[in-house]
């Protein structure tokens, strides 16, 4: 079929130049082969087109009208690339994203708000759920993932990684013994999320592998936040959460192992100016790098 649609265009070219020749010379083809894949036109076809002379080049009946419609296919696929042109020269179209909930309720919120300033055209649809969806059968463009993916028929972009606290409320705080070891976590109330269920913290040389009791645990750090906020307990989470509220560090010398954040979207398709021009603007945005390096 495509090259029967390139033939249509070669056929057009010959009618518009009045000979072989003058197509020839436009498309940079061999006389010859002109003549010949227009041949070969109307065998597939089953009828002649062109009436050959010696002097001239004439269309048939049936050349004269099959001539329009080859005509309006270059028309079409003219407007085709206009489009495309336009999409590209002023972004628009439709992006669908997802993102876990702490990041996708704060700082992608945010990053959004932004992006949609500078290009107002795009239209966001923004899923905010759990990671382990299969986001890209379920038709999203990119998604926000606090992994590397494993699957050779997607792209991972690293953004960076991000620090991540154990918080509590200072009224919580102080109705127990300083916490000054992590061992002392296990007697106390936690809210565990449930994709950090062990939390690994180190001091110089020392590390400690905690398991926190599983008694209050969920699948959303915002839940968690709000939840140490109303005295519930100790939980981890990432800075950007706990920036501006008044929470205070638990085992403030011990580090807690870092939080990654990946940009992630298929390999195997050809990506819109739309996406394209997003997984740029997340690369730079200030909104995430004043949190991941």
């Amino acid at each position: 079929m495509c090259k029967q649609l390139q033939d249509m265009a070669l056929f057009a070219m010959v009618a518009e130049c009045g000979s072989f020749t003058g197509a020839a010379k436009r498309g940079g083809l061999p006389k010859s082969s002109v003549s010949q894949r227009i041949s070969h036109l109307e065998q597939a076809l089953g009828v002649r087109l062109i009436n050959r002379t010696t002097r001239q080049l004439n269309l048939t009946f049936v050349g004269e009208r099959y001539l329009v419609h080859c005509q309006e296919m270059l028309q079409a696929s003219e407007r085709a690339n206009q489009v495309i042109q336009r999409l590209q020269s002023n972004l628009s179209g439709r992006l669908r994203i997802t993102s876990p909930s702490g990041i996708g309720s704060t700082l992608l919120a945010r990053l959004n708000a932004d992006f949609l300033q500078v290009y107002p055209d795009v239209v966001l649809e923004v899923s905010i759920a759990n990671e382990g969806r299969d986001w890209l059968h379920d038709g999203y463009d990119i998604a926000l993932c606090t992994r590397q993916p494993q699957e050779p028929s997607l792209i991972g972009r690293r953004i960076g990684y991000c620090d991540r606290l154990l918080v509590a409320s200072q009224d919580y705080l102080a109705q127990h013994e300083e916490i000054v070891h992590p061992q002392q976590l296990t007697a106390h109330r936690c809210i565990v999320h449930r994709a950090w269920s062990e939390w690994l913290l180190n001091r110089g040389e020392e590390y400690y592998h905690c398991l926190p009791p599983p008694g209050h645990l969920t699948d959303n750090l915002a839940y968690a936040r709000e939840c140490a906020l109303a005295n519930a307990g100790v939980t981890l989470l990432p800075r950007f959460l706990v920036e501006g509220e008044p929470l205070v560090a638990v085992l403030a010398k011990w580090t807690v192992m870092e939080n990654e954040l990946w940009l992630v979207y298929p390999s195997d398709k050809l990506h819109s100016p739309a996406l394209s021009r997003f997984v740029d603007y997340v690369l730079q945005s200030p909104v995430l790098r004043e949190f991941y390096r």
